[in-house]
This record gives structure tokens, sequence and C-alpha cells, in this order.
């Protein structure tokens, strides 16, 4: 299976009031050819700074180490305008508001015609008729009258629709959806999630799909990742994880889920929060939220351990496992 992007102790600092602080700090993951790999866990675990680790779109303050390698080349090697030339072209990315992602001032149409007219060279009359038939592969309808639009005069969903369509534009092998789905009723996230497999599916491009939903995972993913505080705590296929969870924070999040049939009052939690990037603890950074914690979490940080194909950050499997 060919490999497509790879990560390699990929740390992201920044330099803050409180110093310089790590929000991701030695990630490691592939993500192969035709392959939705989901990153899931809760807001704060350096799931979106690493996306934007790879896409290169952090702020001054902010420093990238390790390697990001896509197709064989690393690409924090690329100068800026080569990297230009990888963003919306070979890899592109499906942000979480897209309010927040369009411009205000510009047509749908002339917003998907600017990567087309970049990197594809297209004329002008070419580059319409290719973005009005991405706003038809996408589903929208009176796709010729939403080329002149401006995003204000669409909803939530028809604006995703349209990120989903600038995507796709230049036919890229990678798109990165950061929470495509968090801001939107759940009859549109099923419909969005719809149009992201049929794309996959017709394309073949690979999708590293970034959420806190596990239903969006199951449904979604071949692969998943879990961060907490900026580390990978535990990596498998989507059935091993939903039928074996191993990593006490994978389980507490699968009991967090909702069933149908459940009849109790309240769900079950994990207590406290995400330790800040500055107020990292000594051990393993989740021992202070984990009801399996030893003494031993909270003096030594675990390694990421390989136990048969699936990969767990504790110290519970340190006589099963392999360091990797």
């Amino acid at each position: 299976m060919t490999t497509i992007l790879e990560v390699e102790q990929l740390k992201t600092r920044f330099r803050t009031d409180n110093g310089v602080v790590s929000v991701v700090d030695g990630v490691d993951f592939s993500i192969h050819a035709g392959e939705t790999l989901g990153i899931v866990g809760e807001s704060g675990c350096g799931k979106s700074v690493t996306s934007l680790s790879i896409m290169r779109l952090l702020p001054p303050n902010g420093k990238i180490e390790g390697e990001i390698r896509f197709n064989g080349k690393n690409i924090l090697d690329l100068t800026e305008k080569e990297m230009q030339s990888v963003r919306g072209n070979e890899i592109a990315m499906i942000f979480q508001e897209p309010m927040t992602s369009l411009n205000p001032l510009h047509t749908v149409g002339r917003q998907i015609e600017e990567a087309i007219i970049l990197h594809m060279k297209l004329d002008k009359a070419e580059a319409k008729k290719r973005a009005i038939s991405l706003l038809k592969a996408v589903g929208m309808p009176r796709a010729e009258e939403i080329y002149e639009e401006f995003p204000h005069q669409l909803s939530g969903g028809m604006r995703q629709r349209v990120m989903i369509a600038m995507a796709m534009g230049c036919n890229p092998k990678l798109i990165i959806a950061d929470e495509p789905t968090t801001a939107l009723d759940v009859t549109i996230q099923a419909q969005i999630l719809d149009l992201m497999r049929e794309v996959k599916e017709k394309t073949g491009t690979s999708i590293m799909l970034i959420t806190h939903d596990l239903g969006v995972v199951a449904e979604m993913c071949d692969r998943v990742i879990v961060m907490y505080a900026g580390q990978v705590v535990e990596e498998t296929d989507v059935d091993t994880l939903f039928e074996n969870p191993k990593h006490p924070y994978t389980i507490g999040l699968m009991n967090s889920i909702p069933e149908l049939d459940d009849e109790r009052e309240y769900l079950d939690t994990i207590p406290g929060t995400v330790p800040l990037p500055h107020q990292m603890p000594k051990g393993c950074r989740f021992a202070p939220r984990c009801s399996q914690a030893m003494a031993i979490c909270h003096e030594k940080p675990p390694e990421l351990l390989q136990l048969n194909g699936h990969k767990c950050r504790c110290w519970l499997y340190a006589e099963e496992g392999e360091q990797q």
C-alpha cells in the first residue's frame, strides 16, 4: 500500500507569555493512498495544530520540528513559494467553520476558481465551467446562481459544500478535514459525511479526518489515532478500536457515548480537563484523570508500545508491549 504522508516526531511549539510551550509533542503517523485516517480527542489535545503544521499555516510565534514527508518530500524543507504549489493543489483543507474561512467580499464562484486558475492554469471561462461542475458534484441546487452569490447568502450546510467543492478543485491527493460537521445540524452532518465518502470513492483521494465525534469515526474511518495532551496515546484500525479499546482515555471516551437502549440517568464522564501546555504533569499526561493510574504513572512518562499491530501509550501494557 502506497504511503502518501508520513509524519515523524512532529513537535509544534509556540512562544507565549508563559514561555515556549509544546502543543504537539513527538507525534508519528502515516496515511496511505485512498485511506481515511481519523484523529480524535477532546478540545485542546493538539488535533487542529497537527493539521495546521502539515499545511504550514501556523502564526509567526509557532515553530515546527520533525519531518512531514508528502510523496517522499519533507514539507518542512520547502520554500514558502514551493509550499504554495502544494496547498490547495496536492493537499487541500476543509475548515471547521466555513463562514470564517470564506471571504465575505468575494462570490462563491470566484473563491472556487482561485485555486483552479492558479494551479491548473485554466482560463476564466474554463475555470467557471469547472467551478459550476464542482458545485453540482457536491449536490448544490441552482449551481449557476450560487456561483454568483456571496457566502452570507448561503446556509451553513451549503457553505460547507462550497468548502468541499473548493477542496476538490484541483483533484488533491490528500484532503484534511478539521471537524467538518461540528457546526451543522444532524441531518446536514449526515449529508456532508455521505458527500465526503462519495468524493473519496470517486477520486481515490486520502482523507485525514479530525473530530471529537466517535460516531463520525465509526462511519468514516479506516484507521484511528487517539490524541491526548499533544501525544498519540492509541492507534489501530477502526474495528479494533471499538471492539477492544486499550488506553484508559479511549475507554473513557467510548463510555461517554450515549446508546439508544441506555437507561442510565447520567452518562459516564472523564473527570478533570486536558492539561494546559505549560502545566503538563510529570509522568503520564493522563494520570491525574485516570482511574487505573499506578505510582509509576505519576513519575515516568510511558512510551508508545506496539501490541500486535495496536499501539498504546500506557504503563498497563508495559510487560506485553514492544517500545516503538
